[in-house]
């Protein structure tokens, strides 16, 4: 054999071992990193245990789960996957290596803020089926896109994160450099310029790779958005009519002189889609969002005025403009600004009938508009205005292909909150008959959709599969009852009640302190917060803000929580919905109960899950007030001082018995929903455990 030629095999093979052996000891720094960091998230408790001791036992064997048990069961079936190379075994690990690296002890107690991944990353390794796989991946696209590595390999990795690029496109975007050397990664930049020109934009301003790749391009609608940018630069908000500038209907510089001005820019995205879009849909959509709160803020903040001075923005515009204005402001609306608009627009929709308003509107958003009527009892109006044929079609149109719309279970629980709004016998039967005609056209053509369909019909107890109806049952008994040992850690009981500085704030406030003024109570001021005792019984500390100091009560309060790592079992919101993000922000899994006493609380329990997946959840589906709000809550905690179980239905039958038929108290506690009646948190939970 040629001499130089055995130089090259001898060389190729030292260079070959070297970069093995170089791979092989990156793996195992990262592994001993790993190691170390499980050792450290052990000793903040300053025990070396192999336990993360939390506030209770359960909140210890869960912390301990995700942080130390399920990340080095992530880690073992890394090394002991022989399908993957070395090169993926480093990107997985140290995936696990920079989540562990977050976690510290002012966080430690926040587990469901990792846990998320963690779970999805054990199922992604414990699935085979890769439709399976992409379903699980769709249902959590946020946690999905933290842990690439684990599925970036798989056949269904280029699909998923085009389906993310229409949902989250700005965490694709951040996500990109994890996977801009596969095969597929132009086509999701493409997915997103398509979607989302206005995400890409800001990545114009240096030369980066996603410009380059953006630069490069060969997809039409990509070079438009590319020739936007060349021509009015990355300033322009011009990228949100890519629709009608890709149809010719306007030019660039035209896109540009609409969208300079708020108000011309707002009537050209009303006339848009009402012609239906295409294309930068949710750039157009985030446009739509941030143009309709202008507007209803300011609706909202008027809240005290009249309605004649309130709602006098809502005089010249027409129904379509106010049904946007709803369907775009949905996180933020009041109810009492939802219930004021919706008096407004049903008397403007020029036809009799209000599926054909939908249809006009080409259904833009209806599943959201039906949600809120749902959410704010004003849906069997609207369905009183159409037919009977026209609600079989507005049904069929809302239960089918949810499982293809990928918007994280909205649709879904919109099916479940839509069903248990409705009260006429008759709409509920052409309702289940719609569901159910689809879920048996899914009998062999989709297994994972018919999870989920499954799912929402056990749910709305609509008879179809016993199996699933007795999972379903099971998951209902869960939140039916709430053992004392759930809501007593280390000997007490601790609350946290929001109070808010506005008029009804401070009426709800003083009213809530005369309903404690009993001999089993004792009221202790600390000047911008109070603390209500139990003084016989179980051991109850009750810490509400005043309303004059808001800000400084809460934050008193908070620090408290924080100096003995002590956070509270049950948190009340008391105040209007707009205050609730406050309330929602200082939860963490401690929450065994959360109490939303503020108007349309319903709306809002899926960002309650978020904090804490398995608290029980009491809301109001209209309007709350102190006169239910403050006997549900004395009643609650009599039972708790008693050293009694908390068995809702019992209590929401003798609330129901005390307050007079016929009163404004009975009235609103009918529209209050007990954990066990509430169907969005019981779909969302046990949908997510089927998967």
């Amino acid at each position: 054999m040629n001499k130089s030629l055995l130089t090259v095999i001898y060389l190729a093979i030292i260079l070959f071992t070297t970069i093995k052996l170089k791979a092989n000891s990156q793996l195992d720094a990262i592994l001993e990193s790993i190691k170390n960091e499980q050792i450290r998230i052990d000793l903040i408790d300053h025990v070396n245990d192999q336990r993360v001791t939390l506030k209770s036992d359960i909140q210890s064997y869960q912390g301990t789960l995700i942080y130390l048990t399920h990340t080095q069961q992530i880690v073992d079936r890394i090394i002991g996957d022989r399908s993957l190379i070395i090169d993926q075994k480093i990107k997985q690990s140290q995936n696990i290596l920079d989540i562990l690296q977050k976690v510290n002890s002012k966080n430690v107690h926040f587990y469901t803020q990792f846990s998320p991944t963690i779970d999805l990353i054990l199922k992604i390794q414990s699935v085979n089926d890769s439709k399976r796989i992409q379903t699980i991946l769709q249902s959590n696209i946020l946690p999905a896109l933290q842990c690439i590595p684990f599925y970036i390999n798989k056949n269904i990795a280029g699909s998923f994160l085009k389906i993310a690029a229409h949902i989250e496109p700005s965490a694709v975007l951040d996500h990109f450099k994890e996977f801009k050397s596969a095969s597929f990664s132009t086509e999701v930049l493409d997915e997103v310029a398509q979607t989302a020109p206005m995400k890409i934009k800001t990545y114009l301003h240096s030369w980066n790779t996603i410009h380059q790749s953006i630069k490069a391009s060969k997809n039409n609608i990509t070079q438009v958005v590319y020739d936007i940018y060349e021509e009015v630069g990355p300033i322009s908000r011009a990228y949100i009519l890519l629709n009608d500038i890709v149809n010719h209907k306007i030019s660039i510089s035209k896109a540009h002189q609409i969208a300079k001005s708020d108000q011309s820019l707002f009537n050209y995205l009303i006339q848009m889609q009402s012609n239906g879009v295409i294309y930068a849909q949710h750039s157009s959509d985030e446009a739509l969002k941030y143009q309709c709160l202008k507007k209803v803020n300011m609706i909202n903040d008027l809240h005290e005025e009249s309605d004649e001075i309130r709602f006098s923005i809502l005089n010249e515009m027409k129904a379509n403009e106010i049904y946007t204005l709803m369907v775009y402001s949905e996180d933020e609306i009041y109810t009492s600004t939802f219930l004021g608009m919706y008096h407004h627009l049903v008397p403007k929709i020029q036809n009799n009938s209000t599926y054909e308003f939908l249809f006009d509107l080409k259904f833009n958003r209806f599943r959201t508009f039906i949600k809120m009527c749902a959410g704010y009892n004003t849906l069997d109006d609207f369905l009183s205005k159409m037919g009977e044929y026209e609600k079989q079609k507005l049904f069929k149109n809302l239960v089918q292909q949810i499982e293809v719309i990928n918007d994280n279970l909205s649709s879904a629980v919109t099916i479940v909150d839509t069903y248990g709004s409705i009260k006429s016998i008759s709409t509920k039967l052409l309702f289940q008959d719609a569901i159910l005609t689809y879920f048996n056209g899914l009998m062999y053509s989709d297994i994972e959709a018919r999870k989920l369909y499954s799912s929402i019909l056990s749910i709305c107890n609509i008879d179809h599969d016993k199996e699933s109806e007795n999972f379903i049952q099971s998951k209902k008994q869960a939140f039916e009852i709430l053992t004392l040992d759930r809501i007593f850690k280390d000997g007490k009981n601790v609350q946290q009640h929001f109070f808010f500085d506005d008029e009804d704030g401070r009426s709800s406030f003083n009213h809530f302190l005369r309903t404690f003024t009993t001999p089993n109570w004792r009221l202790e001021d600390f000047g911008t917060y109070i603390v209500i005792r139990s003084v016989k019984g179980s051991k109850i500390e009750i810490y509400a803000n005043k309303p004059d100091s808001e800000y400084a009560g809460q934050d008193a309060i908070k620090q408290l929580f924080i100096e003995s790592n002590r956070w509270p079992d049950i948190v009340v919101h008391r105040g209007h919905s707009y205050f609730v993000d406050a309330a929602i922000k200082s939860l963490t899994p401690n929450a065994e109960i959360v109490f939303l006493g503020s108007c349309g609380g319903y709306n809002i329990i899926s960002e309650v899950l978020k904090y804490t997946p398995k608290a029980h959840i009491i809301s109001s589906k209209q309007i709350g007030t102190m006169l239910v709000n403050d006997q549900l809550c004395f009643s609650m905690n009599e039972i708790i001082r008693r050293k009694e179980n908390l068995n809702w239905e019992k209590l929401w039958n003798d609330l129901n018995s005390s307050f007079l038929k016929g009163s404004t108290a009975y009235e609103r506690f009918q529209d209050y929903i007990p954990p066990h009646k509430n169907l969005g948190a019981l779909l969302i939970s046990s949908y997510q455990s089927i998967l």
